[in-house]
């Protein structure tokens, strides 16, 4: 497939005006301001578009878009033990999938190409990711209430081990992570555990750290003054590479620790700002080297999976809490969506268009008034853009989404599968 004449963003985050193109496979096999020579295949018109590499939804759980708007205007705590655990006790497996769709159909129209998912009953999830045409690194959220608790006794360990083969031999869409809900849904014997069998495996550790104060705080109370991320450490989860989500109340030690672990944290602001968990310094996380990266959480508690207003919503906040409005320029922003996602997982041939890059892309219309004028291109798609702007979203070379239509989905399926679902989980909870 060629793009002939169009906008883009190159591999150095600069625009480049009037160029082409060429995708092959999974690959992007050209980039140059002249037509590729003797290329007879499929071409798109670039006039008033922009190609931008596509965006990574770094900390989610999909599913959960079967919970949106059931737990309102609650604490964290009281929003998880009054609201989501009963809700997520109801549901029966099939409805992870259903779910999961539900969820990838918002993702892939604001533009993500891949995002990283923590919840249960994975393998519907993954079998939604393929079908649906979308990467995703899939983790089972472990944890632990009891000293008897053997990590290899439990389902979530047999279902990580079943994805990593499914991953292995089927889709090269989908990375097995290892997941370990938190601290606080964890007992020590069985975090090193988990810490031994992520080593073990070469998993990335995708975890909720420190989202709350008075998670943090309990923390160290329990644990002889240690937080989250040291007792973490101490534990040997740091041992592997870690997907932090929140980090909101992590202490200078602990982002030492997960800067020299070549870690990532995962910046989950509507979510945090929703919860009233508070705010966490990225801007400082940033200019520490540290690999931040953009989330949208679950819709449970966002309420969308909109990632581009997940980029808009961070670049202001940190400019407001700083005052400073040099903080957290528009291309960083835009970085933090894509380039520094894609490291997050693990796909270091993804992220940016550049030759050898899978051929992971989205489409803007450049042709609205809210884009227009266009001075600096990149600042209008994180402060003006809408998500309705992108107009197409290619992943492994395969177009997925163009136009408003989802090309691997019967959307008018999932939502009504969706909808007779909804009405069930309801029913069996008011009995």
């Amino acid at each position: 497939m060629l793009f002939e004449k169009i906008k883009l963003i190159d591999e150095n985050f600069e625009i480049k005006k009037d160029m082409y193109l060429k995708t092959e496979n999974d690959r992007i096999t050209y980039i140059g301001d002249k037509p590729p020579e003797d290329y007879t295949g499929e071409k798109i018109n670039g006039e008033k578009k922009l190609l931008s590499p596509g965006f990574y939804n770094t900390h989610c759980h999909v599913p959960m878009t079967l919970l949106r708007g059931y737990g309102e205007d609650l604490t964290l705590d009281r929003w998880l033990h009054e609201k989501i655990f009963p809700f997520e006790a109801k549901l029966d497996v099939s409805d992870f999938y259903y779910g999961t769709m539900l969820g990838i159909m918002e993702m892939i129209s604001s533009g993500v190409v891949s995002f990283s998912d923590m919840y249960f009953n994975i393998m519907e999830i993954a079998k939604a990711c393929v079908d649906a045409g979308i990467r995703a690194n899939i983790s089972h959220g472990l944890s632990a209430f009891s000293d008897d608790t053997k990590l290899k006794n439990l389902s979530g360990y047999k279902d990580t081990l079943d994805l990593i083969e499914y991953a292995e031999e089927t889709s090269s869409l989908i990375i097995a992570d290892c997941g370990l809900h938190a601290e606080y849904t964890s007992l020590e014997h069985f975090v090193k555990e988990v810490a031994e069998f992520a080593k073990s495996k070469n998993l990335i550790v995708h975890t909720h750290i420190s989202e709350s104060l008075s998670e943090h705080e309990s923390c160290k109370k329990r644990h002889s003054g240690r937080t989250p991320v040291k007792y973490f450490k101490d534990c040997g989860i740091f041992d592997s590479r870690v997907q932090a989500a929140h980090c909101v109340y992590i202490e200078d030690e602990d982002a030492e620790i997960i800067k020299k672990s070549d870690s990532s944290i995962s910046h989950c602001i509507s979510s945090n700002l929703k919860l009233g968990s508070g705010i966490a310094p990225i801007y400082k996380f940033h200019n520490m080297g540290i690999n931040v990266v953009v989330a949208t959480d679950g819709a449970a508690s966002n309420n969308n999976l909109n990632i581009l207003e997940e980029t808009h919503i961070a670049a202001l906040v940190a400019k407001g809490i700083t005052k400073n409005p040099l903080a957290l320029n528009a291309s960083t922003v835009l970085k933090m969506g894509t380039i520094n996602g894609a490291a997050a997982q693990g796909r270091f041939d993804c992220g940016s268009l550049k030759v050898g890059n899978k051929a992971d892309m989205i489409m803007f219309d450049l042709d609205k008034p809210h884009l227009t004028p266009d001075y600096d291109t990149i600042s209008n798609i994180i402060y003006s853009a809408q998500h309705t702007d992108i107009c197409m979203n290619m992943v492994n070379g395969k177009i997925i989404y163009k136009d408003g239509e989802f090309l691997t989905i019967d959307a008018e399926r999932i939502k009504s599968e969706v909808s007779e679902r909804q009405q069930r989980i309801v029913q069996r909870l008011s009995t």
